[in-house]
């Protein structure tokens, strides 16, 4: 009796605990499982597709930079519209014109005035570094003396009229300060009177000349909101008219726009 009361009690519960226990379901085949091995042979097949990519990587680069190469080049044009500096200047100079005698001595010591017009003709080129060495002057410079007796007086004067590019080898970041050579040429009025007894005979003559020399050349900034400059110059310049070589030694203001 009592043996087929406890069979008859745990059919049910067996029968209930299949009912609410959870469904198991086979694992899906879509995603399986990565095991190292198969890991390590996954990277070796992708390799060689990651080394093909790799020149497509650095032609992509050198066209990156040849782009930024242009666009520098851009720049460079841009800034040669842009630049503030007109690249003009007017210039007082003075100094000693030591200049060859006639009479076979060494020269003959002439102080010396005159005045120029600068113009930096580099500017008009795209070239950075002919826009900052390439320049002109306009120049003109006198000297004259006046000797003798009483009875004889000679008196001599000399007009120089030069045009003479110039190229210079600026200093600095500023690009302000620079040493330059300059060649060029023009011509020479030399006017002579000699005074015999009060009795005056003049001759005029214009002759040929070149003209050629070194200096240091400086442009010093004078306000920082205008481009004003102060501009100014010591030089070394000879001018050789005929067989006759005069020396000028000398300096130069002036105002530089």
């Amino acid at each position: 009796m009592k043996t087929a009361a406890v069979h008859s009690w745990l059919l049910p519960c067996l029968l209930g605990g299949i009912a609410l226990a959870t469904p198991a379901f086979a694992q899906d085949d879509d995603a399986p499982y990565a095991y190292p091995d198969e890991e390590e042979k996954s990277e070796e097949t992708e390799s060689p597709r990651r080394r093909r990519a790799e020149p497509e990587d650095r032609a992509e680069e050198f066209r990156q930079a040849a782009e930024e190469g242009d666009e520098e080049k851009d720049f460079e044009r841009l800034a040669n519209l842009d630049d503030p500096n007109t690249g003009v200047a007017f210039e007082v100079l003075g100094g000693a014109m030591l200049l060859s005698s006639p009479r076979g001595q060494f020269a003959d010591l002439l102080p010396a005035v005159g005045g120029r017009f600068t113009w930096e003709i580099g500017r008009l080129f795209n070239n950075e570094t002919l826009r900052e060495a390439l320049w002109f002057d306009v120049r003109y410079t006198y000297a004259g003396m006046r000797e003798g007796t009483q009875l004889i007086i000679g008196d001599t004067r000399l007009h120089y009229a030069t045009i003479a590019p110039a190229y210079e080898l600026t200093v600095g970041e500023s690009k302000n300060y620079g040493f330059y050579a300059q060649v060029g040429g023009g011509i020479a009025y030399e006017h002579t009177a000699l005074e015999i007894g009060g009795k005056a005979t003049q001759v005029d003559g214009i002759k040929s000349l070149i003209q050629y020399g070194v200096g240091f050349r400086g442009r010093t900034p004078l306000s920082t909101e205008s481009n004003l400059r102060l501009a100014w110059r010591i030089e070394l310049m000879r001018f050789r008219r005929g067989y006759m070589d005069d020396t000028f030694v000398g300096a130069s203001m002036g105002t530089a726009f």
